[in-house]
């Protein structure tokens, strides 16, 4: 086989690997879109990849590791006669994100099941393994052709609820000839990851001491969604999902996932601006079945948890003007550097004329720490290719028989 990374061997997000087997069937692994930055305006033109997303099919697959648009933000531009495999609760989740954002879906995938093989052109298998990271139902990539053994690990890290399966999956897999993996954390402070459960007794003290919460988390981590669901419960305040979370928790095959659905204690936010801007296509499918467990009976005893995004100042203020707000603090639970997007920096400022307290960061890395990347010397790879990262020298610092590559250069296996 033949290993070419697209882009990604020196940047976080965005990164595209084609692996080539030597009877010629090719396949992609992850299309998504690059992360935006201060310097960078993504545009929604095609972006050109000859066979991939113009011309003649030059392709036989692309598989997408998971829901987070660095990594299938561009798949709407893959050619229709290229199949396209995604994990079933990953889709689910990007095709919601795709109708609140306002973004076109039209395309067609199929199903990835854990565990279960897909062979392209009777040459290339690929199975796919569940791991543990911030988008919920991520996928790593065993891919099996010519007598040899390719790890694409996806996003990945061993800290959140479902961490103790890495280890043993990795021991299920046994020797590789080389890995693919991201290295994110490579580049950002040397300290262990704190779990999720630690995670959640101090977030306890801070429940303990405010009366309302309000919380800025990603939709997407299911996770956290219930770290705070769980937190809400012990202290005994109303817990309530904005639209969109809520609207994610209920299409999940998943019970543990606390909705307005299966949990009587899980209340919904309904803005404004789904009742009043959205079509009534859109209202009667994401808002009007949540009404009935919305947010005018949740927060009337004045303590609760409310899930919040930074487009929902109106609102807030609204319960300010109310008086529903008296003993309040806002709980950032996503990546710090974030903060510095002028939206949310906005936002931050507003709230804290309401008397909403910033009572700092509550959050826990969606990606793997040094010792856990640490882990994949177990697999005793003859090859190792960073990617995902903007330090891919460091990863030699953590694994063994790594090799640094530039983009677009190719790697026998």
């Amino acid at each position: 086989m033949k290993v070419r990374v697209l882009k990604g061997t020196n940047q976080i997000g965005g990164c595209i690997t084609e692996i080539t087997s030597d009877k010629g069937t090719r396949i992609i692994i992850d299309f998504g879109e690059d992360l935006p930055d201060d310097n960078v305006t993504l545009t929604k033109e095609n972006p050109n990849y000859e066979g991939l997303t113009t011309g003649t099919k030059k392709y036989d697959a692309v598989f997408i590791t998971h829901s987070h648009g660095d990594h299938i933000g561009l798949i709407n531009y893959i050619l229709d006669d290229i199949p396209v495999y995604v994990e079933p609760e990953s889709k689910k989740i990007y095709k919601l994100l795709s109708v609140f954002t306002c973004k076109q879906i039209r395309f067609k995938t199929q199903d990835m099941l854990y565990k279960e093989p897909i062979i392209i052109n009777n040459d290339i298998k690929v199975t796919p393994y569940y791991v543990d990271h911030s988008a919920y139902h991520s996928s790593m990539l065993l891919i099996e052709a010519d007598g040899k053994k390719i790890l694409h690990t996806g996003d990945f890290r061993n800290n959140g609820l479902t961490g103790q399966e890495f280890e043993p999956t990795l021991k299920s897999i046994g020797h590789v000839d080389l890995i693919i993996t991201e290295g994110t954390s490579l580049s950002r402070v040397d300290e262990p990851n704190e779990t999720e459960e630690h995670l959640m007794e101090r977030l306890l003290t801070v429940f303990k001491k405010y009366d309302q919460v309000f919380v800025l988390q990603s939709s997407t981590n299911i996770d956290r969604l219930k770290t705070f669901y769980n937190v809400s419960k012990k202290t005994n305040k109303t817990f309530i999902e904005d639209i969109f979370t809520a609207n994610i928790a209920v299409s999940i095959d998943d019970d543990s996932i606390p909705s307005p659905y299966n949990r009587d204690d899980v209340y919904t936010w309904v803005t404004s601006k789904y009742r009043k801007e959205k079509s009534l296509k859109f209202k009667r499918k994401y808002v009007y079945p949540f009404l009935d467990r919305s947010k005018q009976k949740a927060y009337l005893n004045k303590k609760y948890c409310l899930l919040v995004k930074a487009s929902m100042e109106e609102a807030i203020f609204k319960l300010y003007k109310k008086n529903f707000i008296d003993n309040a603090c806002l709980v950032y639970s996503m990546w710090d550097g974030y903060r510095d997007k002028e939206a949310l920096k906005n936002f931050l400022e507003i709230i804290k004329k309401y008397g909403i307290i910033d009572v700092g960061t509550y959050h826990t890395s969606g990606h793997a720490d040094r010792k856990t990347i640490e882990l994949l010397n177990s697999l005793k790879a003859k090859k190792v290719i960073p990617i995902h990262t903007t330090e891919p020298e460091k990863l030699k610092e953590v694994l063994n028989n790594v090799i640094v590559i530039k983009d677009k250069e190719i790697v026998e296996v």
